[in-house]
């Protein structure tokens, strides 16, 4: 059942159950480089996939041609920047005090006889922000088949010879949105504080940077966390990373010797794709400035929450 349709009737029972709730390991990337990933990852390749088959059609509802090259496509490509501006304008006024962010989250989650009505009341007697449903207050939807969130009506009028009608949405709408780490966690600290529980004991994150540079102890840590008996994790963390450097899955290792830049892996999971133009990620520095803006002070919230601070650009 989830929190916000119980009754006040059924919290305390609901509030016992946390107690047998799994715990929670977050990892959490910096939020730039995670965006350019997931642009990748999330848009890029299966845009492509379905631009190959015959099935892309434009933002204006044209069709594009199938089976060409890859070279071909990238005029049917939003770039990285574009799609990252649409979304920065959309989030900043959701997130704006008093603004749907706010609002949608109250109306859902904080009104009364709602498992987080508490919280909200004690926020707003509070200096605490209030929390915020990043996903269901900011990414709206359309009408339209071929501009199917409303954060890119304005894009697709300017730029309306390219694709945005992709399977998952989830993951194409919110490049940006899913870097602001601070919301989705500070529901589940919120759960557990809820049933008197020493949140640190139930949560954990770890930054992708420490895995990097220290991955024994953070290995070490992750595991007495999860109270597991002791294990010497030398043996597989210095073998080196899998699915990095353009090789998805576990068949093939980079190791610590190789020289390793994500952003100069294929935007493509086909083997041909080495030749993709990557200008379609780039970012210009007053877009970067823009993102290290808009990230920071989350990410201050974050590094609180957590009680520790990642390696990330400031």
């Amino acid at each position: 059942t989830e929190p916000d349709k119980l009754s006040a009737n059924k919290l305390e029972a609901y509030t016992d159950n946390i107690k047998s709730l799994p715990k929670i390991i977050s990892v959490v990337r910096d939020p730039i480089e995670r965006a350019v990933s997931s642009y990748k990852y999330n848009y890029i390749v299966p845009a492509l996939t379905k631009l190959k088959r015959g099935q892309g059609m434009t933002a204006s509802g044209k069709p594009i041609p199938g089976g060409r090259t890859e070279q071909f496509y990238q005029d049917y490509l939003y770039t990285f920047e574009e799609l990252a501006l649409a979304e920065l304008a959309t989030l900043k006024e959701c997130l704006q005090p008093g603004g749907r962010g706010e609002t949608y989250s109250y109306n859902h989650y904080g009104k009364y006889n709602r498992f987080f009505h508490g919280t909200f009341e004690s926020r707003a007697n509070s200096s605490k922000t209030p929390m915020i449903d990043l996903d269901g207050a900011c990414y709206e939807d359309t009408k339209s088949q071929f501009v199917p969130r409303v954060q890119w009506i304005e894009l697709a009028k300017r730029i309306p010879d390219k694709i945005l009608d992709l399977a998952n949405l989830q993951l194409t709408q919110s490049i940006i949105g899913r870097g602001v780490y601070i919301y989705p966690l500070e529901w589940w600290y919120e759960v557990f504080a809820s049933a008197s529980l020493h949140e640190e004991e139930w949560i954990h994150t770890v930054c992708t940077e420490e895995m990097g540079d220290n991955p024994v102890d953070t290995m070490d840590d992750v595991s007495s966390f999860l109270g597991l008996p002791e294990f010497d994790f030398r043996n597989t963390t210095s073998v080196g990373r899998y699915n990095v450097g353009g090789h998805r899955g576990y068949d093939t290792v980079t190791t610590a010797d190789e020289e390793y830049d994500e952003h100069d892996e294929p935007l493509s999971s086909a083997p041909e794709s080495k030749s993709s133009p990557i200008d379609l990620t780039s970012i210009s520095d007053e877009l970067m400035t823009e993102l290290m803006e808009f990230y920071r002070p989350y990410n201050e919230r974050l590094f609180e929450l957590i009680g520790k601070r990642c390696t990330w650009k400031e």
